[in-house]
Protein backbone atom coordinates (compact mmCIF):
# COMPACT_ATOMS: atom_id res chain seq x y z
CA UNK A 1 0.00 0.00 0.00
CA UNK A 2 2.81 2.39 0.93
CA UNK A 3 4.49 1.72 -2.45
CA UNK A 4 1.22 2.43 -4.26
CA UNK A 5 0.79 5.76 -2.46
CA UNK A 6 4.41 6.69 -3.25
CA UNK A 7 4.00 5.75 -6.93
CA UNK A 8 0.79 7.79 -7.18
CA UNK A 9 2.52 10.75 -5.54
CA UNK A 10 5.36 10.56 -8.05
CA UNK A 11 2.88 10.45 -10.94
CA UNK A 12 1.27 13.64 -9.67
CA UNK A 13 4.64 15.35 -9.24
CA UNK A 14 5.94 14.64 -12.76
CA UNK A 15 3.46 16.90 -14.63
CA UNK A 16 4.06 19.68 -12.10
CA UNK A 17 7.82 19.43 -12.57
CA UNK A 18 7.49 19.37 -16.35
CA UNK A 19 5.19 22.37 -16.42
CA UNK A 20 7.65 24.36 -14.30
CA UNK A 21 9.96 24.42 -17.34
CA UNK A 22 7.38 26.01 -19.61
CA UNK A 23 4.88 28.85 -19.16
CA UNK A 24 2.48 30.03 -21.88
CA UNK A 25 0.33 33.12 -22.27
CA UNK A 26 -1.53 34.50 -25.31
CA UNK A 27 0.52 32.59 -27.90
CA UNK A 28 3.92 33.13 -26.23
CA UNK A 29 5.72 30.28 -24.44
CA UNK A 30 8.75 30.63 -22.18
CA UNK A 31 10.81 27.44 -21.79
CA UNK A 32 13.64 26.40 -19.46
CA UNK A 33 14.33 29.71 -17.67
CA UNK A 34 17.54 29.63 -15.64
CA UNK A 35 20.18 31.87 -14.10
CA UNK A 36 23.78 31.25 -13.09
CA UNK A 37 24.76 31.17 -9.44
CA UNK A 38 26.85 34.15 -8.37
CA UNK A 39 29.75 34.38 -5.93
CA UNK A 40 29.37 36.29 -2.67
CA UNK A 41 29.78 40.00 -3.35
CA UNK A 42 28.73 39.85 -7.01
CA UNK A 43 26.04 42.38 -7.81
CA UNK A 44 25.11 41.22 -11.35
CA UNK A 45 23.63 38.04 -12.73
CA UNK A 46 22.27 36.76 -16.03
CA UNK A 47 19.11 34.88 -17.01
CA UNK A 48 18.59 32.64 -20.03
CA UNK A 49 15.53 30.99 -21.60
CA UNK A 50 13.72 30.25 -24.83
CA UNK A 51 10.81 32.35 -26.15
CA UNK A 52 8.49 30.63 -28.64
CA UNK A 53 5.43 31.97 -30.42
CA UNK A 54 2.61 30.00 -31.96
CA UNK A 55 2.03 30.06 -35.73
CA UNK A 56 -0.34 33.03 -35.63
CA UNK A 57 1.38 35.14 -32.95
CA UNK A 58 4.25 37.57 -33.29
CA UNK A 59 5.29 39.63 -30.28
CA UNK A 60 8.07 41.76 -28.81
CA UNK A 61 9.83 41.33 -25.47
CA UNK A 62 9.95 44.94 -24.24
CA UNK A 63 11.35 44.60 -20.71
CA UNK A 64 11.80 42.32 -17.72
CA UNK A 65 11.81 42.66 -13.96
CA UNK A 66 12.69 40.60 -10.89
CA UNK A 67 12.38 41.08 -7.14
CA UNK A 68 15.93 39.65 -6.96
CA UNK A 69 17.46 42.74 -8.62
CA UNK A 70 17.03 46.50 -8.58
CA UNK A 71 17.30 46.75 -12.38
CA UNK A 72 16.77 44.23 -15.19
CA UNK A 73 17.75 44.77 -18.84
CA UNK A 74 17.67 42.83 -22.11
CA UNK A 75 21.22 42.45 -23.51
CA UNK A 76 23.13 40.96 -26.41
CA UNK A 77 26.79 40.23 -27.14
CA UNK A 78 28.49 41.78 -30.16
CA UNK A 79 31.98 41.38 -31.55
CA UNK A 80 33.74 44.77 -31.79
CA UNK A 81 37.28 44.73 -33.26
CA UNK A 82 37.84 41.21 -31.97
CA UNK A 83 36.49 42.00 -28.50
CA UNK A 84 33.20 40.55 -27.22
CA UNK A 85 31.05 43.33 -25.71
CA UNK A 86 27.61 43.45 -24.14
CA UNK A 87 25.00 45.90 -25.40
CA UNK A 88 21.58 46.78 -24.02
CA UNK A 89 18.61 46.08 -26.32
CA UNK A 90 15.36 48.02 -26.28
CA UNK A 91 13.49 44.81 -27.05
CA UNK A 92 13.47 41.54 -28.94
CA UNK A 93 11.08 40.87 -31.82
CA UNK A 94 9.77 37.31 -31.97
CA UNK A 95 8.25 36.37 -35.35
CA UNK A 96 5.11 34.25 -35.56
CA UNK A 97 5.84 30.53 -35.28
CA UNK A 98 9.46 31.06 -34.27
CA UNK A 99 11.78 30.55 -31.35
CA UNK A 100 14.38 32.91 -29.89
CA UNK A 101 17.08 31.58 -27.55
CA UNK A 102 18.45 33.72 -24.76
CA UNK A 103 21.70 31.91 -23.93
CA UNK A 104 25.26 32.53 -22.75
CA UNK A 105 27.32 34.52 -25.28
CA UNK A 106 24.12 35.64 -27.02
CA UNK A 107 20.98 37.53 -26.11
CA UNK A 108 20.23 37.34 -22.38
CA UNK A 109 18.63 39.15 -19.46
CA UNK A 110 20.93 41.02 -17.09
CA UNK A 111 20.08 41.36 -13.40
CA UNK A 112 21.77 44.43 -11.86
CA UNK A 113 22.25 45.27 -8.17
CA UNK A 114 21.30 41.84 -6.89
CA UNK A 115 19.68 41.94 -3.47
CA UNK A 116 21.53 38.74 -2.46
CA UNK A 117 23.80 36.17 -4.12
CA UNK A 118 22.07 33.72 -6.46
CA UNK A 119 22.60 30.29 -4.88
CA UNK A 120 22.63 27.04 -6.83
CA UNK A 121 19.39 25.12 -6.28
CA UNK A 122 17.31 28.22 -5.52
CA UNK A 123 14.92 29.87 -7.96
CA UNK A 124 14.51 33.46 -9.13
CA UNK A 125 11.20 35.05 -10.07
CA UNK A 126 11.27 36.86 -13.41
CA UNK A 127 8.52 38.77 -15.17
CA UNK A 128 8.92 39.17 -18.93
CA UNK A 129 6.86 41.98 -20.44
CA UNK A 130 5.60 41.53 -23.99
CA UNK A 131 3.95 44.09 -26.24
CA UNK A 132 0.91 41.86 -26.94
CA UNK A 133 0.99 39.00 -24.41
CA UNK A 134 1.64 41.37 -21.50
CA UNK A 135 3.52 40.19 -18.41
CA UNK A 136 4.57 36.53 -18.24
CA UNK A 137 5.95 35.37 -14.89
CA UNK A 138 8.40 32.48 -14.63
CA UNK A 139 10.63 30.87 -12.01
CA UNK A 140 14.21 30.51 -13.18
CA UNK A 141 16.29 27.74 -11.62
CA UNK A 142 19.69 28.77 -10.28
CA UNK A 143 22.33 26.61 -11.95
CA UNK A 144 26.04 26.31 -11.04
CA UNK A 145 28.49 29.16 -11.71
CA UNK A 146 29.82 28.79 -15.23
CA UNK A 147 26.88 26.65 -16.42
CA UNK A 148 26.14 26.92 -20.14
CA UNK A 149 22.64 25.44 -19.87
CA UNK A 150 20.04 24.37 -17.32
CA UNK A 151 19.81 21.02 -15.55
CA UNK A 152 23.35 19.95 -16.47
CA UNK A 153 22.96 20.52 -20.21
CA UNK A 154 25.84 22.05 -22.19
CA UNK A 155 23.46 24.61 -23.73
CA UNK A 156 19.90 25.88 -23.79
CA UNK A 157 17.47 23.00 -24.53
CA UNK A 158 16.07 23.35 -28.03
CA UNK A 159 19.09 25.29 -29.31
CA UNK A 160 20.91 22.30 -30.77
CA UNK A 161 23.90 22.79 -28.47
CA UNK A 162 22.80 20.44 -25.67
CA UNK A 163 24.53 17.34 -26.97
CA UNK A 164 26.22 16.52 -23.70
CA UNK A 165 24.16 16.20 -20.57
CA UNK A 166 26.44 16.28 -17.53
CA UNK A 167 24.13 15.45 -14.62
CA UNK A 168 24.48 12.06 -12.99
CA UNK A 169 21.04 10.55 -12.41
Amino acid sequence: MRALVLAFGLLLAVPAAASAHEVSSKGVTISHPWVRATPTGANVGAAFLEIKTDASTSDRLTSASSPAAERVEIHTHIMDNGVMKMRRLEGLDIAAGSSHMLKPMGDHIMLFNLKQPLKEGDSVDLTLNFEKAGPVSVKATVEPMGAMGPHGFKGQPGSGDTAQHTHDH
